[in-house]
């Protein structure tokens, strides 16, 4: 198994720290005493079900939207202060932005000087590595050229913290894989990236570690290159080639064969060694593990040490050194 990047600590102070987050859109509650921490640079992937709440946990942690009850402090600021310093030093990209007039190049005359660390340089082969026009208006372009553009804009700025509201959405199959690989670059794997998405697979081979949100709780935080420690995935030809039922924890058609996901036994071999050698396992596939979470959560997380890592504080992010550095909040919530 590959070995995860080296460990990247982000500066004193940084990071995210949600405590009892409360939550909800008129009486109809969302969040309710939502706790969770980053405090590691890397990219994070947040899964969750329509609405579980993934795109406004990343307005909350934005400053766009302010929580009922409980304390947010992201970067060691207080998000809903909106403090100048803090603004400069995050950047959100939404699902859906209006920008007709303006051409990437003028978003970046206009735009750019907001962040300290923009990058023109950078800017710009981004925006060739993804096949976008600087001069073409936004209102001219497709939905996926549109959606590559505000990409190009938001690596570039550079900020520690980059919020991204399923920015796979519209994008082809080509478009996906230019996105993959700007963000396998070295430059992204010093922020800390959370990346809110339905699109499992296009983003599995760049995340490093994910959460997965349901009812109101962040129900698990894992680092990916730990699930296959506890986790086998695979396809059978058929259904006596499955895994025992004691270990299986989904199944699901895919034409004639049957993709499955399991516990692994005691000892640490793959539970498929139980069954036919007809199965093939493999590493994670995140949307295996999405739909087995969504459906048989309970037996999911209980194959994982403590259920899940909210419980388990000797788990860490994939990028996570032995320690991180304390946090002390700025300003008051």
């Amino acid at each position: 198994m590959t070995s995860p990047p080296a460990p990247v600590a982000l500066p004193q102070h940084a990071g995210i720290h949600i405590e009892s987050l409360m939550f909800g859109y008129g009486k109809q509650p969302l969040f309710t005493h939502f706790n969770a921490s980053l405090q590691q640079a890397g990219i994070y992937g947040l899964f969750g079900r329509n609405g579980s709440g993934k795109s406004t946990l990343l307005k909350i942690l934005a400053g766009l939207l302010a929580p009922h009850a409980g304390r947010v402090d992201v970067l060691g600021y207080v998000p809903r202060q909106r403090a100048a310093e803090f603004l400069c030093q995050m950047y959100i990209l939404p699902e859906e932005f209006h920008l007709p007039n303006l051409t990437p190049d003028s978003l970046r005359r206009t735009h750019a000087g907001f962040y300290p660390r923009f990058s023109a340089a950078l800017f710009g082969i981004y925006l060739h590595e993804l096949d976008v026009p600087a001069n073409q208006t936004f209102g001219a372009m497709s939905l996926g050229q549109k959606k590559k553009a505000a990409i190009a804009f938001a690596l570039a700025t550079q900020t520690p913290l980059l919020l991204m509201d399923e920015p796979t959405n519209g994008l082809d199959i080509v478009s996906r894989a230019q996105f993959k690989r700007l963000m396998a670059r070295p430059e992204q794997q010093e922020r800390l990236v959370l990346i809110s998405t339905h699109q499992a697979h296009d983003l599995e081979s760049i995340l490093g570690h994910i959460w997965f949100i349901d009812q109101g709780q962040l129900v698990l935080s894992w680092p990916m290159f730990d699930l296959p420690n506890w986790l086998s995935m695979g396809v059978a030809s058929d259904a006596a080639s499955l895994p025992p039922p004691a270990v299986l924890l989904y199944q699901e058609p895919i034409g004639q064969q049957i993709a499955w996901v399991a516990r692994r036994v005691a000892d640490g071999t793959s539970a498929a060694s139980a069954a036919s050698a007809a199965l093939a396992p493999s590493p994670v596939q995140l949307e295996l593990l999405y739909k087995a979470l969504s459906l048989n959560k309970d037996a999911v997380l209980a194959a994982l040490p403590s259920g899940n890592l909210t419980s388990k504080p000797t788990c860490k992010p994939a990028y996570a050194p032995a320690s991180a550095p304390p946090f002390h909040p700025q300003g008051k919530p």
